[in-house]
């Protein structure tokens, strides 16, 4: 444990962004599972909802600093990909 008030301080903002990132991660990993379990299912609402959640759970992971922006596009696009190769297309 730190002994400087300020790197005591640091280390409890660490324990809290680690948190917080390591949920929206999971968020992000579970949304983009469910996803690709929809598209193999052929229910098209059920796809296109997956899909959206999917993406704002991305997009959330992004806009907080969790993924740089580009990751974010590109897991999207992978996503959308996989979607495509599972329905057939």
């Amino acid at each position: 444990m730190p002994q400087i008030k300020s790197r005591r301080k640091h280390v409890r903002q660490t324990r809290k962004r680690t948190l917080r990132n390591r949920r929206l991660k999971e968020q992000v990993a579970k949304s983009t599972r469910a996803a690709l379990e929809a598209a193999g299912s052929n229910d098209e609402e059920e796809i296109k909802q997956a899909i959206s959640r999917a993406y704002k759970a991305i997009d959330k992971a992004s806009r907080v600093g969790v993924f740089h922006a580009r990751r974010a596009a590109r897991k999207k696009s992978r996503l959308a990909q996989q979607v495509a190769e599972l329905q057939g297309g």
